[in-house]
């Protein structure tokens, strides 16, 4: 299976947590935090469509000013999730600027706050010199972000102040069997695209996702001037479960906080988490609501995880980083 998400931390584990997931053949990206961000290219910031905060301190949250900065004359909105008090934030970074000269511009902000078992939304939009705009609220019930290629859900967590942690689901995966396709004499090519698109805009509505297939033929589906048949789609798809990654930063090491996060993240393919300190530090740790490298293997093992990629060191550590790696290995019971 060619993995569709491919996600990468933007910085070194001592320097500010940011994972930049592309999405691949859709031209779009997604963010999980907006620490700094200079590493990114801007057309790496200009494919980013989402960007998920867990929350607003400064090292989490400065790279706002530089996505808006990249994107402004940009057509497609950007989408902002986060907790309780993200909506201030954002307004606030936004007063500080003064935007006279933007109003031919079209850029919009749509922001998605999770507070108070609810989901409140708001806009900011470029043509209105980015004054705030509050939307209607809707009950907030773990999923933020759901779509026919993907669905992204938050758990609520707490860093002495609300914060959130995030998983990414692709919701089934689409494999095309190139054998196959070249006994029926049909190349490879764009026309592939269309034909996952509508497969999973049918299969939205099915128990199966494979039950859509033959839907899609009935729909009358071809390519190279062949219309495809049910046996056709059957030989040349195959639909397996698809991939998933979690991103948990800055929260208490809590054994009732480390079985809420282990459950969310189950089975995941990737978690991105950080490892703050130490688990000698561990009473520090709790101190300052951060988890231990430790906790983070614990959570991995205890989920199942399939990779543990630790992230977001103590400066402390700076002289040692590989104790932090060391303890997190150890924890997940990997030998390498």
């Amino acid at each position: 299976m060619k993995p569709i998400f491919h996600a990468a931390p933007v910085n070194p584990p001592f320097e500010d947590p940011v994972v930049h997931v592309r999405i691949r053949h859709e031209g779009r990206a997604l963010l999980f935090d907006c620490g700094d961000l200079h590493r990114l290219r801007p057309g790496q910031i200009m494919d980013i469509t989402d960007v998920f905060v867990t929350h607003m301190h400064i090292d989490h949250f400065i790279g706002f000013d530089t996505v808006i900065r990249t994107i402004l004359h940009r057509e497609t909105p950007i989408r902002f999730y986060g907790p309780a008090g993200i909506t201030d934030c954002i307004e606030g970074k936004l007063k500080g600027y003064t935007w006279n000269l933007i109003r031919d511009y079209p850029l919009v902000i749509k922001v998605h706050e999770v507070a108070d078992g609810l989901i409140r939304r708001s806009r900011f939009a470029a043509p209105e010199s980015f004054g705030r705009v509050d939307g209607r609220q809707m009950p907030f019930q773990g999923v933020l972000l759901d779509e026919p290629l993907l669905k992204v859900s938050a758990l609520e967590l707490s860093h002495g102040m609300p914060a959130l942690g995030y998983r990414l689901d692709e919701t089934f995966h689409i494999n095309i069997r190139g054998n196959e396709l070249e006994a029926l004499g049909l190349p490879v090519g764009p026309w592939l695209a269309d034909l996952k698109t509508a497969i999973r805009a049918v299969a939205a509505s099915c128990a199966d996702p494979a039950d859509a297939l033959p839907i899609v033929a009935a729909k009358g589906f071809a390519a190279y001037g062949r219309r495809l048949m049910p046996d056709d789609l059957k030989r040349i798809v195959l639909i397996t479960r698809g991939q998933s990654i979690a991103y948990i930063m800055d929260t208490s090491p809590a054994e009732e906080n480390i079985a809420k996060i282990t459950g969310f993240v189950r089975a995941v393919d990737e978690l991105f988490c950080e490892a703050y300190f130490l688990e000698e530090d561990r009473e520090r740790a709790f101190a300052r609501n951060h988890l231990t490298a430790l906790s983070a293997a614990r959570i991995a093992c205890g989920a199942a995880v399939g990779h543990l990629t630790p992230l977001h060191f103590s400066p402390k550590y700076r002289d040692c980083p590989e104790r932090i790696m060391e303890e997190a290995k150890a924890g997940t019971g990997d030998p390498s």
